[in-house]
């Protein structure tokens, strides 16, 4: 309802003023009926009325002097001013012309210009009503988007238009609180909308699978926080609703969105019913301690030996580790995505598909999990499919992997062979090849390669007269002092003193016969 205010020094003229219309029923509030200027001007700062009817002839501030300052004490706030005079005098309408007074009636009033005028003014109220009621929509609209960078403490110059609704909210609000909203999907965000039901909150989209309710201190927000966590909870929605800590002022609102985020790490090392409160939770220092490396590595061969019980009784001592040590929780995710990139790895060498595992792997990373059992199981359900995906590669050839590579390296132990290319022949990964070789064999592949070079140099030493730099190349080796470094290393002489040797051996057995 539009404000309207009558300014006259005679009692009787401000009663017919007033009797001129049925001012209610055209939607407006009588907020004064003044007798001078000053006291219209003391109602004007007060009540802001819309529409002004005053005289020019009155004591002390008159009719023109009323609009002049009345004009000067907001650029936003211009009232109508309809001027009622008993003088015709064209200097009075010129100075109410300059001031921008467009309704200038002489007394008395006829009823057909009076009915003009009138509508007139209600055209005019109403354009800027449907302006202002425009605008405030906009600025509905845009404040949240404005409040995104605010809460990230990014912002520092508003919009003046923004920049005065925030003043009137914060005049309005005994200060503002944000409630951390994480672990939505995109369908569950734009139905989140529709729970934001207290008057002066706003929902702040600000990345995937986080929102902020921005409250109003006079809500219970506690109260408020626990409804929505419930809500959720009823469509077996998995949310973690953290509090900030109050401010007074919408631009200190970092401060309060800082205090949730540092509140929500709580959610990652306790259950607390999906609900945090900054202002009741305990600081949490967190460890960047990498020591829990080779714990990873034992995970990662149990694993690769498919050796699934142990792989998951390490998982758990893994995540025992992190709970207690208070490992920080980017760095425990740093890590699970260490042992799932290297398992893929492993899956890659060895021909397996596992491209498709990452996106389901960051898909977790990104919407939750907040916890750290979450995350553990999240770990476990990738290991498991792993181990899946690997098992059925090796169990894909005949017999075991090993006879065949065995049988291979028989056949090829002339030719350079190096772990790497024999595990991607067989589908292997290098590492665990070697590991699961030495376990079979009790000797490593590369020497076991040497042993059958040597073996055969040393047949070929007694049983040919070949060079012993040809019977090198001829075993497989590309540089000669390598072959007399194994050969000296397994027959403790060397190649010359071997065939010497087995040369006189021959000889004295021939004189025997």
């Amino acid at each position: 309802m539009c404000k309207v205010l009558f300014v006259d020094d005679e009692p009787i003229a401000l009663e017919g003023i007033r009797m001129l219309a049925d001012w209610e029923e055209l939607g407006f509030e009588v907020c004064g009926m003044c007798p001078d200027g000053e006291e219209a001007l003391q109602v004007i700062m007060e009540c802001r009325p819309s529409l002004v009817i005053t005289d020019i002839r009155m004591s002390g501030i008159d009719g023109l002097e009323l609009i002049r300052q009345a004009q000067l004490l907001s650029e936003t706030y211009k009232p109508i001013f309809i001027i009622m005079s008993g003088y015709g005098d064209f200097k009075y309408a010129q100075s109410a012309l300059r001031y921008g007074v467009r309704h200038y009636l002489l007394k008395p009033i006829m009823d057909d210009e009076w009915e003009s005028t009138l509508g007139d003014v209600m055209e005019e109220l109403t354009s800027r009503q449907q302006v202002l009621d425009q605008l405030e929509m906009t600025i509905s609209q845009l404040l949240p988007m404005m409040m995104a960078p605010i809460l990230r403490g990014e912002l520092e110059e508003l919009d003046e238009s923004i920049s005065k609704r925030i003043g009137e909210l914060d005049q309005e609000a005994e200060g503002w609180k944000c409630i951390l909203i994480e672990g939505l999907n995109e369908e569950e965000l734009a139905s989140c909308s529709s729970y934001v039901v207290p008057r002066r909150a706003m929902l702040v989209d600000l990345m995937p699978g986080q929102v902020c309710l921005v409250v109003d201190c006079t809500e219970d927000v506690r109260k408020l926080a626990g409804k929505v966590y419930d809500r959720f909870r009823q469509q077996d929605v998995a949310i973690y609703v953290s509090i900030g800590p109050p401010v007074r002022f919408l631009r200190e609102l970092n401060v309060s969105y800082s205090g949730a985020v540092e509140a929500s790490v709580h959610h990652f090392f306790y259950d607390h019913e999906g609900l945090v409160d900054y202002e009741n939770a305990d600081r949490l220092e967190f460890s960047y301690n990498l020591g829990i490396m080779a714990k990873l590595e034992e995970l990662l061969g149990a694993a690769e030996r498919l050796q699934e019980q142990e792989a998951a009784s390490i998982l758990k001592q893994v995540f025992v580790l992190f709970q207690n040590n208070k490992i920080a929780p980017e760095m425990v995710r740093m890590l699970c995505v260490h042992v799932v990139l290297k398992s893929m790895d492993v899956l890659r060498e060895l021909g397996v598909a596992s491209m498709d595992m990452w996106p389901l792997f960051r898909n977790e990373l990104q919407t939750g999990p907040k916890s750290l059992m979450t995350l553990e199981q999240s770990v476990r359900s990738y290991l498991t499919e792993y181990m899946r995906r690997l098992r059925e590669r090796r169990e894909s050839g005949l017999g075991h992997p090993l006879y065949g590579i065995e049988r291979y390296i028989q056949e090829n132990y002339k030719f350079p062979l190096t772990i790497k290319e024999i595990g991607k022949r067989f589908y292997m990964n290098p590492v665990y090849l070697g590991h699961a070789f030495v376990k079979k064999y009790g000797v490593g592949i590369i020497e076991y390669i040497h042993d059958l070079r040597i073996n055969e140099a040393k047949k070929l030493l007694t049983e040919s007269a070949a060079t012993i730099r040809s019977i090198a190349e001829g075993v497989g080796y590309v540089h000669y002092h390598h072959f007399l470094r194994e050969f000296e290393k397994r027959v403790m002489e060397k190649p010359v003193e071997y065939r010497e040797a087995a040369y006189d051996v021959r000889k004295k057995g021939k004189e025997c016969e």
